[in-house]
């Protein structure tokens, strides 16, 4: 317990600084590193970190978009980029096919995109959202990590009909309702305080915004869980002792922020 309160304290420290410094490309190099940290947990997992031909391009990917994003346009960027990926991936399947079979690849290869997808949606939200972009950023991540709170206390109070025993045998279907509740809760609640200074927060859009980040990020914890089943490992990494690698940490995230920059640069949160 003393090594998972440290490590989630360093943690913290570490993320308060980078969002501190949001405006700068201090944002974008991290999000790059821990995209990379997390393609590699997901390629080292899968027994293919040998495969370079599917290794390098795949953490140039997520390093190189977050960081471009910042100097360019990012949509046309990274369809650009994506498709280049795809297409070395596949040809260097060739040479690996009788070490890696397909679906492997295939996997490396959806994991890439959606982790870069999810740390290029990050690095859009800070840089299209203006002033109000931190409140943004950090309404993002709670909407990826707040539900797994709610859902963790109503389950070990509440739960009793599990919801996926096969792959998260921990998982209820009260948890998940519990994690609804506490999401969309958490986002009329930030509204009230951070967001209704800068305009009239719109309060319903926000909670169906928590209550879909709690559903989009089940999904991509029970994904990540699979994975790991797949594999045969309890955890992706040990980048924080007791709590796991980064995509142990980031696996909702994946989800959630694609889902958040749609909302947050297409939608009219705050009037």
């Amino acid at each position: 317990m003393k090594t998972r309160i440290i490590s989630a304290a360093v943690a913290i420290v570490l993320l308060a600084a980078v969002l501190f410094l949001h405006t700068t490309i201090i944002l974008n190099i991290a999000l790059a590193v821990i995209g990379a940290l997390m393609v590699y947990e997901v390629i080292n997992a899968a027994g293919c970190k040998k495969q370079l031909l599917v290794m390098l391009p795949s953490i140039a990917l997520v390093v190189f978009v977050p960081i471009a994003a910042r100097f360019y346009n990012g949509y046309i960027l990274y369809l650009s980029a994506a498709f280049l990926y795809i297409v070395i991936c596949m040809a260097a399947s060739f040479k690996y096919h009788s070490l890696v079979n397909i679906e492997t690849v295939y996997l490396i290869i959806t994991e890439t995109l959606l982790t870069g997808t999810s740390m290029l949606s990050l690095a859009l939200i800070e840089k299209y959202c203006g002033t109000i972009a931190i409140h943004y950023l950090i309404l993002t991540l709670c909407g990826a990590w707040f539900a797994d709170t709610g859902a963790y206390f109503v389950g070990t109070l509440f739960g009793k009909h599990k919801l996926c025993p096969e792959i998260s045998p921990k998982k209820t279907v009260e948890g998940l309702m519990g994690g609804f509740i506490a999401n969309a809760v958490l986002f009329i609640v930030y509204g009230m305080i951070f967001l209704k200074p800068h305009g009239a927060p719109n309060y319903l859009l926000l909670a169906l915004m928590g209550v879909m980040c709690a559903v989009l990020g089940v999904i991509g914890d029970l994904s990540a869980s699979l994975i790991k089943r797949k594999y045969g490992i309890k955890d992706f990494g040990n980048l924080m002792p007791g709590h796991g690698g980064a995509m142990d940490r980031f696996d909702s995230v994946v989800y959630v922020a694609p889902f958040m920059a749609i909302c947050l640069t297409q939608l009219t949160v705050v009037v």
